[in-house]
């Protein structure tokens, strides 16, 4: 009967039972999977108070989603707890729950194309309050870029000065001025690096219209072609300076009030292993004197002491 059958229908059915019967496949840590958690690790590691992150100031980014409510029993700030008088409320610029105390300021968020003054929390409403003017005043000025004059090799030369906001980068190169179009190495300095924007001193400056970028113990010196444009643009940088701070700020309070609770947790786990271990100290020396009584006790019945003396 089985020479019957197709040869097709034959090795579908052996290679069936045969799967039947191979062992259980254990999977194994590949050195790409190994890498990948490690990544994935360092990302959630604190990291220290000098480690800025990258493109702060991206473009108009999604709200972020609500924690779900119905397994919050307590504000997130306060923490007060919830009945029917206090009444649960989500912060629109971080998506946590808060009372009505912690939630009452209303204001726009830019950012998030909010246009129309929402509930925030006060960390949210401090830092929409810095955002919003630099989103709708000063970063349009600085995304558009401008001219300025930069010390060259010889003699100054012009180039066009922008912020590149998916690079979260200052960048320059030489602009001719006959033709309108850069060319050259592009430059670029990080704004993660920049430590201050200030003016250059008059008696330095003859024409009254340098700006300085200060990035550690270096100066990027850029002149402005009006008195105008330098106000305007030592501005701006200054605010977004403001903007990444107060982020950086936000961040590392965020990360400070994580790692108390972490530690926290810690501590009640250290607490209720030391209470373990105390336990079963009292529950061993129970039991091994429950043990000497018991033994005392057929020693008299059976007058061994007696007999061992």
């Amino acid at each position: 009967m089985a020479a019957s059958f197709p040869q097709a229908a034959k090795t579908s059915f052996y290679a069936l039972v045969s799967c039947c019967f191979q062992p259980p496949h254990t999977f194994e840590h590949t050195d790409a999977f190994t890498n990948t958690m490690q990544k994935r690790h360092q990302r959630h590691v604190i990291s220290s108070g000098n480690a800025l992150t990258s493109a702060i100031l991206s473009n108009h980014q999604s709200p972020p989603r609500w924690v779900k409510d119905e397994f919050v029993e307590a504000c997130m700030h306060c923490n007060v707890e919830f009945d029917l008088l206090k009444r649960k409320h989500h912060c629109r610029g971080c998506g946590l729950v808060y009372c009505d105390r912690c939630t009452s300021t209303f204001d726009r968020v830019v950012k998030f194309e909010f246009m129309e003054p929402v509930r925030l929390c006060t960390t949210c409403a401090t830092m929409a309050k810095i955002e919003n003017v630099f989103h709708e005043k000063y970063l349009p000025l600085l995304e558009d870029g401008d001219l300025f004059k930069k010390n060259g090799v010889l003699r100054k030369k012009h180039v066009f000065l922008q912020y590149v906001r998916a690079k979260n980068i200052f960048q320059y190169q030489k602009l001719n001025i006959e033709t309108r179009a850069c060319e050259g190495d592009i430059k670029a300095i990080l704004l993660d690096e920049i430590t201050d924007v200030r003016e250059v001193d008059g008696n330095q400056d003859e024409s009254n219209l340098g700006v300085i970028l200060v990035v550690g113990s270096q100066e990027h010196k850029f002149d402005a072609t009006t008195a105008i444009k330098k106000k305007q643009w030592i501005e701006a940088i200054a605010s977004a300076l403001r903007v990444r701070n107060a982020i950086l700020a936000t961040e590392r309070e965020k990360r400070s009030e994580q790692l108390e609770i972490e530690n926290e947790e810690i501590r009640k786990v250290s607490g209720i292993l030391q209470l373990t271990e105390e336990r079963r100290a009292i529950f061993h020396e129970d039991r091994m004197l429950r043990r000497a009584v018991i033994r005392e006790q057929l020693r008299v019945k059976y007058n061994l002491a007696t007999a061992a003396s």
